[in-house]
C-alpha cells in the first residue's frame, strides 16, 4: 500500500484521486489478509487451568505394576519377634551405661558386670536362705531380692520413682532362673565335687604318711573351699562395684546432690544383702563386724566416680576408676581381714556381750548365726 501511494504521487495527480487509490488498496487488503487481534472483541469461556482443554494432547500415565514377594518366617525367627515385641521394654541407654552388655564401649562392659553381680548375688542369697531353713518358694524370693533389692530402695525411697526392674524385666528373669538352679544343683553337683576331693585328698595324705611311717592325718585341707570362696568373692566384688556405679549414675541422672548420689551408689550395692539378712534372721552383714567391710568400699567406688564426673572425665576414665577403688579395696579387705572397730563389752557391765559365732559350712559361704540370749548368759556366766 505505502508502495502505491508513493507510486501514484511520484505521477502528480490531484489529492482526490490519491485518496481513492489508497483506500481501495487499503480495502484489498483487509479482505485479503485478515488481521487477528489478540484479544477477542466478545470474550470467550475460560477453561480450568487444571483441566486439560480438548484439542490439547494427554500423555497417559504410566501403570505401575507392584509385585509383593513372600517370604517365609521360620518357628525360630518366629518365637524371636514374640519374645522381642511381648518381653523387650525400654530401658536405660546412654553411654555411661549401655541397654544390653557389650564390649564394644566402657557403658556395655558395665551392664555385663552388672549381670553377672545380679546372677552372683541371687546365687549367694539362695545359698544363705536355704541354709537357713527356707523352702524352695523361699529360697528363691530371697535370691531374687538379693539382686534386685538394693537398686529398688534407691528407686523407691531415694530417688521417689518406680524400680528399674519394673521396665528391665530381664533382671527377675535372670534371679528367678539362678535361684532354681542354685536351690535343685548346688548341693547335688558343688557340695559332691567338695566332699570327693576331700576324700580322695585324705586317702592321698593317708597313704603317702603311711609309707613315710608318720602319722596318719584325719583331715585334708580347705583349698577346694578356697578356691569357691574366691571365685565367689571375684564375682562378688565386680557385682559390687557395678552396682555402685549403677547407683551413683541414677542419682546424677536425678539431680540429687553429691552426698545423696554417693549413698544412692552404697545402697544399690549393700542395702539387697541388708533385705536378706532381715528375712533369713541373720546378723546384717554391712552393720556387723563378723566378716570384713563391706559398705565402705561400695561408698568410696561411688564417691571417686562422682568426683571424676565432676572433673568432666569420660565414661571409660569414671568407670575404670570406680572399678579400681572399689574392687581394690574390697580385694584388700579380705586380704588383710579388715573390720571396722567395735566396743569391747565384755567385762565392762553395760549389759551387752559380745559373742561371735561363725561357722563355715563347706558351700562357699558363711553363714552368720544370730546370738540368742541363752548363749549371752552362758557367756556371762563362764
Amino acid at each position: 500500500m505505502i508502495a502505491s501511494v508513493a507510486y501514484q504521487l511520484a505521477r502528480g495527480p490531484s489529492r482526490q484521486r490519491i485518496y481513492s487509490a489508497s483506500l481501495i488498496q487499503f480495502r484489498r487488503l483487509s479482505e485479503s489478509k485478515p488481521t487477528k487481534s489478540k484479544t477477542p472483541l466478545i470474550p470467550t469461556k475460560q477453561q480450568p487451568k487444571h483441566l486439560p482443554s480438548s484439542k490439547s494432547k494427554v500423555n497417559p500415565k504410566p501403570i505401575i505394576t507392584t509385585t509383593t514377594t513372600t517370604t517365609t518366617i521360620t518357628p525360630l525367627q518366629r518365637l524371636a519377634n514374640y519374645w522381642n515385641n511381648t518381653f523387650s521394654t525400654p530401658g536405660r541407654d546412654d553411654a555411661s551405661l549401655a541397654r544390653y552388655p557389650t564390649i564394644r564401649t566402657p557403658g556395655g562392659l558395665l551392664r555385663g558386670a552388672d549381670y553377672a553381680g545380679t546372677i552372683t548375688f541371687s546365687l549367694s542369697g539362695t545359698i544363705t536362705a536355704a541354709q537357713s531353713g527356707l523352702d524352695v518358694f523361699g529360697s528363691v524370693v530371697v535370691g531374687i531380692i538379693t539382686g534386685i533389692g538394693g537398686g529398688t530402695i534407691r528407686d523407691a525411697i531415694f530417688l521417689n520413682r518406680k524400680p528399674f526392674w519394673t521396665e528391665e524385666t530381664e533382671y527377675i528373669w535372670m534371679g528367678l532362673v539362678t535361684g532354681l538352679f542354685t536351690f535343685f544343683v548346688w548341693p547335688t553337683s558343688v557340695l559332691e565335687w567338695q566332699e570327693q576331693s576331700k576324700q580322695k585328698e585324705l586317702e592321698q595324705q593317708q597313704t603317702e604318711q603311711m609309707a613315710s611311717g608318720a602319722a596318719v592325718p584325719t583331715n585334708a585341707s580347705n583349698d577346694h573351699y578356697d578356691t569357691i570362696d574366691g571365685v565367689l568373692v571375684t564375682l562378688d566384688a565386680i557385682g559390687l562395684s557395678a552396682f555402685a556405679i549403677i547407683g551413683a549414675q541414677n542419682g546424677i541422672r536425678a539431680k540429687m546432690p553429691l552426698l545423696i548420689c554417693a549413698i544412692c551408689g552404697m545402697a544399690t550395692a549393700t542395702f539387697g544383702g541388708l533385705i536378706r539378712d532381715v528375712l533369713c534372721d541373720l546378723p546384717v552383714r554391712i552393720v556387723h563386724s563378723n566378716t570384713e567391710v563391706y559398705a565402705l568400699p561400695a561408698f568410696a567406688g561411688a564417691t571417686v566416680y562422682l568426683v571424676s564426673h565432676l572433673q568432666g572425665a569420660s565414661p571409660a576414665v569414671r568407670i575404670g576408676a570406680a572399678f579400681a577403688t572399689c574392687m581394690g579395696s574390697r580385694f584388700w579387705a579380705v586380704w588383710k581381714d579388715v573390720k571396722l572397730y567395735t566396743w569391747d563389752t565384755k567385762d565392762n557391765h553395760l549389759g551387752v556381750t559380745t559373742v561371735r559365732n561363725t561357722k563355715h559350712d563347706h558351700l562357699g559361704v558363711t553363714v552368720r548365726k544370730r546370738i540368742t540370749m541363752q548363749q549371752v548368759h552362758c557367756s556371762r556366766n563362764n
